[in-house]
């Protein structure tokens, strides 16, 4: 299941209230900052750094209600999620430093305001570049499932967001927005995300030894809502970016408003 989680939330939180946000440790690469204003959105160098190439992310085995195991599992699939984006930053010629991470088991405050454990399996909060991911016990029970994977990579994908700019272009819009405008905004944030997961996605799915039947499977289970966008939306995104490789596809800033609705 594809589970929609309080990644918006957080970052209305922060862009309200005045928080800059943050890109996780500084590195020492000569690279240049992130760009700004309506090139973050329209012409980010994301764009420009081409597909994702091919690589492994082999999943480890879980035992049902074993945390170890599924930290083991996460800390695989993050490291993935590092090398991998990393090395498109390192392509656009971008900043790049992982974030941090926070595996959680119930309610806790995470510099966005308080996780609601029973609506997201993970968050981002870029007030402190911190990915929060929930081991619920419905997720703990189930060690075979393919939700968990995608979960963590559209969370990462915003992170990557806040990395090239584009989150802090979002909040800086947002703040002189209200209604169906703040509504567009967050969509086209969200659907971005879902489309940087779906290029994640396809670039190691040989590696990961499932039937594309488990890829069908994740875009049957999708529901949509105003602040996400549709389900028909949110699939053709996901599939957009699993069909073009990268986010050179996933400029949803300058996509018609049918396809962010």
């Amino acid at each position: 299941m594809i589970r929609i989680s309080l990644r918006v939330v957080a970052a209305v939180v922060m862009a309200l209230a005045g928080v800059p946000f943050l890109t996780g440790a500084a590195d020492a690469s000569p690279a240049r900052p992130a760009p700004t204003g309506a090139r973050a959105l329209t012409a980010n160098p994301l764009y420009t750094a081409g597909a994702f190439r091919p690589s492994a992310c082999p999943e480890p085995s879980r035992r049902a209600g074993d945390p170890r195991t599924f930290r083991i599992y996460l800390d695989a699939l993050l490291g993935c999620l590092d090398r991998v984006w990393g090395e498109k930053f390192k392509q656009a010629g971008l900043r790049f430093s992982p974030p941090r991470v926070r595996y959680i088991t119930k309610s806790v405050d995470t510099g966005c305001g308080q996780y609601v454990t029973s609506y997201a399996a993970g968050l981002y909060c870029p007030g402190n570049a911190t990915m929060w991911i929930l081991l619920s016990k419905e997720e703990l029970s189930d060690p075979t499932g393919f939700g968990l994977f995608t979960v963590v990579a559209h969370e990462y994908a915003h992170y990557a967001q806040d990395r090239a700019g584009i989150l802090a272009e979002y909040a800086r819009r947002l703040r002189e927005a209200s209604g169906k405008r703040a509504g567009d905004l967050n969509r086209r944030v969200e659907l971005q995300a879902e489309c940087f997961s779906g290029a994640f996605v396809r670039s190691v799915w040989r590696s990961l030894g499932r039937d594309r039947r488990d890829w069908d499977d994740q875009l049957r289970r999708v529901t949509g809502d105003r602040w996400h966008g549709t389900a028909r939306n949110i699939r053709y995104w996901l599939n957009r970016g699993w069909s073009g490789g990268g986010p050179q596809v996933c400029d949803t800033f300058r996509a018609p408003a049918s396809r962010t609705a």
